[in-house]
């Protein structure tokens, strides 16, 4: 039996220790299109609760060893996710009290009616959806900009024909693109394309995944997994079921949490880090790199049977000097769905605007669109001149360089400053931000913070 649910049912928990009632519950569960399973007691329910994530469970109060309500108090300490419904054939005012205030979902008393017990079941299931939902949100963390994908070159009209037919095909795709290209939009845009759209889109950035926390993050953990660990949760490949899981900068991934990744993409199952038992997913991996993955092949940095396995369908993203015709329309687009500097129309200079196509964009997308976000909120008229924008050529600020520079040269603003000197080292170190956060004596967040805030590749 599938250890998750394939459909709009629910994936349901009983605990019950009578045999006949135990097992008259989950044929006729079962039979409603739940998935099911059973346990005899509730240390047994407890270490399936552990195992994997349910949408509900049906927990008897009155049990030999440890009771329900005792059951139902460390449920909800480990795991908020399912919601647990009550039953009993001694039922009390007190115990029903008892165990809302603990955290169940509702109280019902024997001889459960079956009807009625499928319309609780549903609105319970229900409620843990919209919970599910608002994880999915957050782990998201969806951007406030619109996802739409601009442009008319034929660059970007090749991929968003490619885009269409991947889409519709359930297999994994692999994009590939210089940073700030809008790979993660190319990704939602495929998602928005397939059968699963109305399903979790969920993104995991890899390069920003610690090498002692990738597992807990994608495969979920079990309580006490590691010292921290005092709650069992469920990790990014079982929130995605049904859906998609976006994998951007794969290539940065361990070749250990690689191996996983293989099998998962091979069998369907894994199992959370702690755990002894497989979970099975359904998920639609939509991977993402700026690193040409045949040199880490070669470099012995990228599984090359994982390599193959991800590469059916790619889809490679131009960058934005390639595409010339896009800059314009993306202001526009900038402008108007961006700016925060009062209402009304805008204007773009011919100065501004030669300047802006003129720009060679080493941070693609997102360089423009922050470079227009500081330029809207400086502009004082509604109208976007070439003195707004930082388009300088590029310099070394160091001593020697800073010696030569002409006394009549207007001085540039610190933020340009210190992007280009980061630009300068990210050159340097060939891209490695470890090495690059070393050099500007700041941590890796905050690298990433500012690589964000000027465009720069991330």
């Amino acid at each position: 039996m599938s250890n998750v649910n394939r459909g709009d049912g629910a994936k349901v928990l009983i605990v019950e220790d009578e045999k006949p009632l135990r097992e008259l519950l989950q044929a006729e569960l079962r039979r409603s299109g739940h998935m099911v399973q059973v346990a005899a007691n509730g240390e047994e329910g407890l270490a399936r609760y552990r195992e994997e994530i349910f949408n509900v469970v049906l927990l008897d109060i009155r049990m030999p060893g440890s009771d329900g309500v005792e059951i139902l108090k460390q449920m909800k300490s480990e795991s908020n996710v399912p919601e647990i419904i009550m039953f009993t054939g001694h039922g009390t005012i007190e115990t029903a009290v008892e165990c809302i205030k603990h955290g169940a979902y509702d109280y019902l008393t024997k001889p459960v009616k079956l009807d009625e017990l499928e319309l609780v079941i549903t609105k319970a299931h229900e409620k843990n959806r919209l919970r599910l939902e608002n994880i999915s949100l957050k782990l998201e963390v969806q951007k406030l900009d619109s996802h739409r994908i601009v442009g008319k070159s034929p660059g970007i009209l090749k991929v968003l024909e490619t885009v269409k037919r991947w889409g519709a095909v359930d297999e994994h795709v692999l994009i590939f693109g210089e940073s700030g290209t809008g790979k993660e939009l190319v990704a939602r845009a495929v998602h928005e394309a397939s059968p699963r759209a109305q399903k979790p889109f969920i993104t995991v950035n890899c390069g920003r995944l610690d090498v002692h926390t990738a597992e807990s993050e994608l495969f979920g953990h079990m309580q006490g997994a590691f010292t921290s660990a005092v709650k069992g949760r469920a990790g990014l490949f079982e929130l995605s079921d049904q859906g998609t899981l976006f994998m951007d900068e794969v290539s940065e991934m361990t070749l250990d949490v690689q191996v996983k990744l293989l099998r998962i993409l091979e069998t369907g199952t894994f199992r959370r880090l702690g755990g002894n038992r497989d979970i099975s997913v359904d998920v639609r991996f939509v991977f993402a790199t700026n690193k040409k993955l045949e040199d880490k092949v070669e470099r012995g940095e990228f599984r090359e049977d994982l390599f193959h396995r991800i590469n059916m369908l790619p889809i490679s993203i131009p960058p934005l000097r390639e595409r010339a015709e896009d800059i314009l329309p993306l202001t526009w687009f900038f402008l108007q769905n961006g700016s925060s500097n009062g209402q009304g129309s805008w204007e773009i200079s011919p100065e501004a605007m030669a300047a802006l196509r003129a720009y060679h964009w080493p941070g693609n997308v997102r360089e423009l669109r922050n470079t227009i976000r500081r330029a809207s909120i400086l502009a004082k008229d509604r109208v976007i001149t070439a003195d707004l924008l930082p388009f300088t050529p590029p310099r070394l600020f160091t001593a020697e360089a800073s010696a030569k520079v002409d006394p009549e040269t207007p001085p540039l603003p610190l933020w340009v400053m210190e992007r280009e000197h980061i630009r300068h080292v990210l050159e340097k170190v060939e891209g490695n931000k470890s090495q690059a956060a070393k050099i500007l004596e700041i941590d890796r967040k905050t690298l990433y913070t500012k690589l964000e805030r000027y465009g720069l590749p991330a």
